[in-house]
C-alpha cells in the first residue's frame, strides 16, 4: 500500500511515500505526527531513551533525508538540526 505525502518546501513541493528509518529497519509513514509517535513509542518501549537509539530518520522510497526526529519527538527538515528553524512537526502543539 503506498501513502502520499506531499511536503512543501521552499522550492518545489514533492508527493512521495515517505518512510521512518530508525538504524536498518524502515517502517511507512502517512505524516510526520505519526513518525514522532512511532519514534517516542519506541523509546519508551525499549525504555532506553531517545539518546541511546539510532538517528531516526524520514526517508523516501529512493533513501533520500526528507527529515529527522529529535530526541523530544519534534521533526525537522534535513538529516540535522540547523539552529533557528521551524519543525515540520512539533508534538508541543495540538490540532
Amino acid at each position: 500500500m503506498t501513502t502520499p505525502l506531499a511536503l512543501c518546501c521552499r522550492l518545489s513541493c514533492i508527493t512521495t511515500t515517505l518512510f521512518l528509518q530508525i538504524g536498518r529497519k524502515r517502517f511507512q509513514i502517512a505524516t510526520f505526527e505519526e513518525a514522532s509517535r512511532m519514534f517516542c513509542a519506541a523509546c519508551d518501549k525499549a525504555g532506553e531513551g531517545a539518546s541511546r537509539t539510532p538517528m531516526p530518520l524520514i526517508v523516501d522510497e529512493r533513501g533520500d533525508v526528507i527529515g529527522h526526529v529529535s530526541y523530544n519527538g519534534r521533526v525537522w527538515a534535513g538529516a540535522s538540526y540547523v539552529p533557528d528553524t521551524r519543525p515540520l512537526y512539533d508534538n508541543r502543539v495540538e490540532g
